[in-house]
């Protein structure tokens, strides 16, 4: 092998090091900016028009905290007595002239969003979290990094790969909300990413804007939360996969490191954040046109964890066929019966049969034979009766 291609292969397992760690420091800070900007015009709007409270009240919005029930049912807490507290302070409210008192109705699916779109946005907060300690630990150990976990072709490409997703789906939130695109297509490492004509750009923020009735707006709004919530799973999967490769080439190398123990403590910090994940809406009917880089990310959305049976009011023709032939054998179990029934009469329902027939069990006992004490018994009386004749024809 030739000196230009080893020196081609190292510069371009060092181009991808130095790529992977400029993208992921990107998608942490642009996961930030999106993340207030989600919480500002669409979380708060939302929380405002259900609470009945000012936008901006960080107390109206702490009463709605479901950050900690994540999608398990069997750890909603029991809130009632709090719930009838905020129904008496509404219904006793002054409300002043400087803001109007509210017209629109409430409805669940508004209230269900608040649920949904909160707890994501708390699962983004986690994650930044956890990048940012990572960003910490990525700077303290670069060296180790390129010598170990970017030295191999495959292992660069695989976490190029998938710091590159969480990248990807981190833009994409932008164009879920309609807020300012990343312009990432003036960078150095842009060619990495393949731009096509069809970016998304956009050089402002939109804005949830609450209409009457809620069906007029809310079905764009869940969609919108649907494929949110698809883009933080494939960040938090994507970041635990670049740690189990990073924490994997380190060890099989035999590097010892004091930060083994933090890499092990960020991936059960995202596994947990997986389990906050809430569950999607089903049956949306309102899909939503993106770019082809956004609509590939969001092809495989994840199921959901818990799912309620549903009963179909349509019967199949399988199960129709199942159920004839259960039918069947209840009627040949009752057809065998009515011979037991009419055994008496040796015929089944009262009309004789050609064949010859044969002795059935019926329901009349049958006659009990004689058991060994008896006979013995019988036996003796016989000896008896026979010793009394023998001597009767003696004296005669």
């Amino acid at each position: 092998m030739s000196k230009d291609k080893v020196s081609s292969k190292s510069s371009s397992r060092s181009e991808l090091g130095s790529a992977s760690f400029f993208f992921f420091k990107w998608t942490a800070s642009s996961l930030e900016v999106y993340k207030k900007a989600i919480k500002t015009n669409y979380l708060t709007p939302i929380i405002a028009h259900c609470t009945r409270a000012r936008e901006g009240d960080e107390d109206a919005s702490k009463n709605f905290d479901y950050s900690e029930l994540g999608a398990n049912p069997r750890m909603v807490k029991d809130d009632r007595e709090e719930i009838r507290a905020r129904l008496k302070d509404a219904k006793n409210r002054v409300w002043t002239n400087e803001e109007a008192k509210p017209s629109l109705p409430i409805s669940l699916v508004e209230l269900s969003t608040i649920y949904r779109l909160k707890t994501l946005v708390k699962m983004c907060e986690k994650l930044w979290a956890i990048m940012g300690r990572m960003i910490e630990w990525f700077e303290a150990n670069k060296s180790v990094c390129h010598r170990f976990a970017f030295n191999k072709v495959r292992e660069s490409k695989e976490i190029f790969a998938h710091i590159r997703r969480m990248f990807e789906s981190v833009c994409a939130m932008g164009e879920v909300f309609r807020l300012t695109s990343v312009n990432w297509k003036s960078c150095k490492y842009s060619n990495l990413l393949e731009p096509n004509d069809s970016e998304y750009t956009c050089s402002e923020n939109s804005r949830l804007v609450i209409t009457s009735p809620a069906s007029s707006y809310v079905g764009e709004f869940q969609s919108q939360i649907n494929y949110y919530r698809t883009l933080v799973y494939n960040v938090a999967i994507s970041f635990g996969v670049v740690l189990e490769y990073i924490f994997s080439s380190v060890n099989r190398e035999q590097y010892a490191i004091q930060q083994n123990n933090l890499l092990q403590t960020f991936l059960r910090e995202i596994a947990n954040v997986l389990q906050m994940l809430p569950p999607q809406y089903k049956d949306i009917q309102q899909r939503l046109k993106f770019s082809r880089r956004t609509a590939s990310l969001l092809n495989d959305p994840p199921k959901n964890e818990f799912v309620f049976p549903i009963i179909n009011n349509e019967v199949s023709d399988e199960s129709k066929k199942e159920s004839e032939k259960k039918l069947d054998q209840k009627k040949s179990a009752k057809v065998s019966s009515s011979k037991y029934y009419h055994g008496r009469t040796n015929d089944g329902k009262s009309g004789r049969s050609d064949r010859k027939s044969t002795r059935s069990p019926s329901l009349k006992s049958e006659p009990t034979q004689k058991s060994d004490k008896s006979k013995s018994k019988s036996k003796s009386k016989s000896k008896s009766k026979s010793k009394s004749k023998k001597k009767s024809t003696l004296k005669k």
